[in-house]
């Protein structure tokens, strides 16, 4: 939905022609004016975005999927309070009560865990990367597979978020609980071994990114942390689920918080993100005033420990064809997790473009921040001079920078490895469809580069690369229209030697029919996950396959585009896997299906796979 777009006069009409009274309740229009009063607001206010699909905008046919206690929380509340300025209290519940026929129930039911949650031991795969590093490889010990076993892998069980039409919160595992997050804002721990409820934690809002557990003294869970898109941090007790504290980080309206929380040392690094690049697409709108960074929390009690902004304060440095003030710098959100360099003292952050121009230094670019006091040390800048917002994707498009694109972020957490050498090395991968090597102790230095794929506003590497290393995997999603484009398109999977960026193989995945539309893409957009001798990578059409890491070649895969039976009854499909990876842990495989964005395949499902009868 678009802010800005003012069209009460016409509400109050129809309202006034249904009642001869100044009626405030929704209730007393009749069916069919209501049906007429919330198409004419929809049109106006909704329909360039949800049925343009602009910059990741849920399209119509999803929107009915959710209920109308989640659209119209959204619109109040939630990720959309800001686009939904401009309606009336009645516009709201109008819309959402005409949009929204899904499910009614936000909390999943089904049977309770037995006894009380203890924990006998340190997680098994914890964080997004699964180490401070964010290699996102899963050594064989904590994997408990082998590429041997892996084309024994079966369904396990399946658990259904009701009213949700994506799943996107990457599990955290240890042997007794799996946690994740759900689209209504319910973070649930479950048993990993049946899909039993130990317990459900209500945030508010949608939590999408991926817990973190903090260890004690003795090496076992004692803190959980996640956000959600509210940008709230929330700190609770993984064994009961009782909050021990939240925080709000937000210092803007459309502040939200994508990527995954890193933590070391007693201290929370939570990436800030926003949706002003959507609000910028009504012409009214003053862009742009979002500031990207990174805020430190002490992990006990929540306080600040400092701030990190990705640019200065913004100032008026023009006005648009409209004559609404052009504000910069903005911009260079933070989307990915960071990563921890103990060693040196070091949080390495990968930022996007900014919203209007001048563009600054530290967008497009790996930056390197204390650790201890937020203190920015070095730039390396892969992209000079990329504003954009999402008025570049319409005519007019009043407040679209100068430059127009190429909008080449790092949504990929930047990684950090020991190469063969001994040597570390900063590996990054970034929506142009290049991937680099940079030198941690020169200043981030560009060591090499090289091209996987060819890349553009919606192609090339989007959430996450692993690496074992010795190998770099990358996936690459490079789905059509895409414009900054060098090359072919090369969906799929590929390898390259992490010391110096020389290619080794490569798996392109061609469309599996003819169709337009997600059903056919195989593009790779979520992170990678690594074990020994295989990789593990979800598609946009829902497949979930395993790779030789080796040679690219599929040693399995399932098809999740489709319903499934659950343990808790809820009615649940799988669709898009987006956003968030496979995680690998005690002997079993698991993955959240269904991403509703950028008109993809929505669906509501956590999928738990483990060898055929148990099998070794």
């Amino acid at each position: 939905m678009k802010s800005g777009f003012a069209i009460l006069g016409p509400v109050a009409v129809a309202l006034a022609a249904c009642s001869a009274q100044d009626t405030q309740e929704p209730q007393d229009l009749p069916e069919s004016g209501k049906a007429a009063l919330a198409e004419r607001l929809y049109a106006a206010n909704c329909a360039s975005c949800h049925d343009g699909g602009v910059n990741g905008a849920p399209t119509r046919a999803a929107l009915e999927q959710r209920s109308q206690a989640q659209i119209l929380a959204s619109m109040n509340t939630g990720i959309m309070q800001a686009q939904s300025a401009a309606l009336s209290a009645i516009d709201r519940v109008v819309l959402s009560e005409y949009l929204g026929k899904g499910q009614s129930a936000r909390e999943a039911k089904g049977p309770r865990c037995e006894g009380e949650l203890q924990f006998s031991g340190a997680p098994l795969w914890n964080r997004w990367g699964g180490d401070l590093t964010n290699t996102r490889f899963q050594q064989s010990e904590a994997a408990g597979l082998t590429e041997e076993d892996i084309p024994q892998l079966e369904l396990a069980w399946a658990f259904g978020f009701p009213g949700a039409q994506r799943a996107r919160s990457q599990p955290a595992v240890t042997r007794e609980a799996l946690f994740t997050g759900s689209q209504s804002g319910h973070v649930y721990a479950l048993d990993p071994q049946t899909g039993c409820i130990w317990w459900s934690y209500d945030a508010g809002a949608e939590v999408r990114n991926a817990p973190l557990i903090a260890a004690g003294s003795d090496g076992r869970p004692q803190t959980l942390y996640f956000g959600d898109v509210d940008a709230v941090v929330h700190a609770v007790d993984p064994r009961t689920g009782e909050r021990r504290w939240s925080k709000s980080v937000k210092d803007h309206p459309d502040g939200t918080m994508t990527g995954s929380i890193a933590m070391h040392d007693g201290t929370l690094f939570v990436p800030m993100s926003s949706l002003e690049v959507v609000s910028a697409y009504d012409d009214e709108y003053t862009c742009c005033t979002f500031r990207g960074g990174i805020t430190a929390l002490d992990a006990v009690s929540g306080d600040e420990k400092w701030r990190w902004f990705s640019v200065d304060e913004p100032e008026k440095v023009g006005e648009t064809s409209v004559g609404v003030d052009i504000l910069a710098p903005s911009g260079a959100p933070v989307w990915s997790t960071p990563t921890v360099d103990a060693k040196r003292g070091l949080l390495y952050v990968g930022t996007g473009e900014n919203y209007t121009s001048p563009a600054n230094g530290n967008s497009d670019a790996i930056v390197a921040l204390s650790l201890a006091t937020g203190r920015l040390r070095w730039v390396s800048q892969t992209v000079a001079g990329d504003a954009w917002n999402a008025s570049c994707g319409r005519d007019p498009k009043a407040n679209c920078p100068e430059e127009d694109g190429p909008d080449f972020d790092f949504g990929a957490a930047p990684i950090l490895v020991e190469l063969p050498s001994g040597k570390d090395m900063i590996l990054a991968g970034q929506k142009s469809g290049e991937v680099f090597g940079m030198d941690p102790d020169d200043n981030g230095r560009i060591l090499w580069r090289s091209r996987a794929g060819m890349g553009g506003f919606n192609g090339g590497i989007h959430w996450g690369m692993a690496s074992d290393g010795e190998t770099l995997w990358v996936p690459i999603a490079d789905t059509p229209g895409n414009r900054f484009t060098v090359g072919p398109p090369r969906p799929g999977i590929h390898a390259f030697e992490a010391a110096t960026g020389r290619k080794l193989w490569s798996r392109i995945e061609k469309p599996t029919c003819k169709e337009p539309g997600y059903a056919c893409q195989t593009a790779l957009s979520a992170p990678l996950t690594a074990i020994p001798g295989a990789i593990f990578a979800g598609a946009h059409n829902g497949r979930l396959l395993a790779y030789s890491a080796r040679d690219g070649r599929v040693l399995w895969m399932d098809e999740t585009n489709r319903e499934f039976a659950t343990v808790n009854g809820a009615e649940a499909k799988g669709g898009s896997i987006d956003g968030a990876g496979v995680v690998v842990a005690g002997g079993m495989v698991f993955v959240n299906s269904g991403y509703d964005k950028f008109g993809e395949i929505g669906g509501n499902v956590l999928l738990a796979y483990r060898l055929a009868g148990g099998a070794r």
